[in-house]
């Protein structure tokens, strides 16, 4: 990926992204040596993190859930890390793809969804 298309990513995009790179990491981190697993699995964590401090404070049930599954994600890397557990590895890469999935389709849905037009965004809600 050109480095410039980070930067003119939308957060959508851009947490779209980091789902990939998740599911990348986790598939990898599935068939390889102990010293490369523990590098997917640490740069799983990382991702994680980085989606973790994207969510809103207020961003309602959603965010809160997300939140839920990040911080236990994370969690369950790291045992995997310690353990050398591969099922718990591929627990968090299913996590992943169905994440990664959703994600997608969400997106898809709110390009094909009319926007509103006029007032301010709090009257469009209403």
């Amino acid at each position: 990926m050109n480095p410039n298309r980070l930067y003119e990513m939308s957060a959508e995009e851009l947490t779209q992204a980091m789902l990939h790179a998740l599911t990348y990491h986790y598939e990898l981190a599935l068939d390889a040596t102990i010293a490369e697993r523990n590098r997917h699995l640490r740069q799983a964590r990382e991702l994680l993190a980085k989606l973790h401090q994207g969510l809103h404070d207020n961003g309602g049930i959603i965010s809160a859930q997300l939140d839920e599954i990040y911080l236990y994600m994370a969690k369950s890397s790291l045992e995997a890390l310690i353990e050398q557990d591969l099922s718990k590895i591929e627990e968090l890469h299913a996590l992943a793809v169905d994440l990664d999935k959703t994600w997608g389709e969400a997106m898809q849905r709110a390009k094909l969804t009319p926007q509103p037009i006029g007032g301010n965004r709090y009257e469009n809600y209403q």
